[in-house]
């Protein structure tokens, strides 16, 4: 697929005036990785540590003239919490919802722990069958899933993440009724380290990441999660998109000032996200879907 000229002008120009606040919803275990998952994903180190607290906690960030928040929910899964009071406490301070909710769990796990599956319920109460239409498992530290024997790294790495995707759908439909339609389209995607992108199954989990985030959210919140992202995306399209596609992220990009925590004192954020031509086809289809309905 491939975005002409003036195209790629537009929907830069339509996501300059999208929402102006993207909410992003992280859970999952103590220890789990969270924060590295979610700065890599918004290419900022907006979260430095998320633990020490029971209560949600919200880290926010200005990034590219849009104001991330970041909430999490530490306690929930470990079982440290009043639950009903502790989700009463969310329910106020995440009144106006969300745009995208994250659920990571350990890759490496010997299974599907009783702590995840509580947590996914108590969500579920909480904000209806729905949450899930916009959510993606994050299977963390999947760079350590490797084949004992060493023999097919490739095969061993599959079988891990098909063990995973059926147990969670198992579990979403037996235990919390979620219909087959949104248990198909729900993104289960392994996450590694910044140091090492490439895993058994893609060349960059972190474009792959990016590319199942859009897909769950809405037109609006989707301009946004590209406007905070558009001076890393890579395209591999025609010469003359490139050629735009650099010029507008070198006008675009902040000053030496204005990053001053760079990739070495974010934890090596990765500067850039090349995207393969099956993760480009979808987010310009998607990014076009939404630019035509933000003009209409």
């Amino acid at each position: 697929m491939e975005m002409a000229h003036a195209d790629v002008a537009s929907l830069k120009q339509t996501a300059k005036s999208s929402q102006k606040e993207l909410h992003i919803f992280i859970s999952g275990k103590t220890g789990v990785g969270k924060s590295r998952l979610v700065n890599a994903i918004v290419g900022r180190d907006v979260a430095n540590e998320m633990h020490g607290t029971n209560n949600i906690t919200s880290y926010r960030a200005a990034i590219e003239d849009r104001e991330v928040v970041v909430w999490d929910s530490p306690g929930l899964e470990d079982g440290t919490c009043n639950e009903e009071l502790y989700m009463s406490n969310v329910a106020v301070k995440l009144e106006a919802g969300f745009d995208l909710i994250i659920y990571c769990i350990n890759m490496s796990d010997a299974r599907f722990y009783q702590e995840d599956k509580n947590a996914m319920k108590t969500l579920t109460r909480s904000f209806g069958k729905d949450l899930w239409k916009k959510a993606v498992i994050a299977l963390t530290f999947a760079n350590k899933i490797e084949d004992p024997n060493g023999e097919d790294e490739e095969a061993y790495f599959k079988s891990a993440k098909d063990f995973w995707q059926q147990a969670i759908d198992e579990f979403l439909s037996a235990e919390l009724g979620i219909a087959s339609q949104v248990r198909r389209d729900l993104p289960v995607v392994p996450a590694g380290n910044y140091k090492k992108l490439r895993l058994p199954t893609t060349e960059h989990w972190l474009a792959e990441l990016l590319s199942k985030c859009l897909s769950v959210t809405t037109h609006s919140s989707g301009l946004a999660l590209y406007q905070i992202n558009k001076n890393r995306l890579k395209f591999s399209c025609s010469e003359d998109m490139a050629a735009t596609c650099s010029s507008q992220s070198r006008n675009d990009m902040p000053s030496t000032s204005e990053t001053s925590s760079g990739a070495d004192d974010s934890g090596d954020i990765p500067r850039e996200t090349p995207l393969n031509q099956k993760q480009e086809d979808t987010f310009l289809s998607k990014m076009q879907t939404a630019f035509a309905c933000v003009v209409l």
